[in-house]
């Protein structure tokens, strides 16, 4: 074999060696910066959670209800000293507390599947 063919097969067999080197690193790159975007999905997911989580605690009735008797001292809970009593005899009460029976008529109930009529809300 002529020294001028060894140097054609050796550069050839040295420039795919390098090409394929190269192939293998830009995978191993690849993989790399795949797992690296992984973990930053992540780190964003949790952190989403966290606002969520601290959103929902600001909009939560018991911290609305701290805030504004924190920021407002002129606002208090209702006491007894404040509530106003009304004193009336037992028959206005009575008369108060009882509706008015209206008249039914008696064939409506043959018609036991015309009942109440229900309201829909319009979509």
């Amino acid at each position: 074999m002529s020294l001028k063919v060894y140097f054609k097969i050796a550069s050839f067999v040295t420039i795919i060696a390098l090409l394929y080197i190269h192939m293998q690193m830009k995978i191993f790159e690849l993989s790399y910066n795949g797992k690296d975007k992984e973990k930053i999905i992540h780190e964003l997911n949790d952190s989403n959670g966290a606002l969520s989580h601290q959103i929902l605690t600001l909009k939560s009735a018991n911290n609305l209800g701290n805030q504004l008797l924190d920021h407002e001292n002129s606002l208090q809970f209702m006491d007894n000293e404040r509530v106003m009593t009304v004193v009336t005899s037992a028959g206005t009460v009575q008369h108060l507390q009882q509706p008015k029976a209206k008249g039914v008529n008696p064939m409506w109930n043959l018609f036991s599947f015309l009942g109440a009529q229900e309201a829909k809300a319009w979509e």
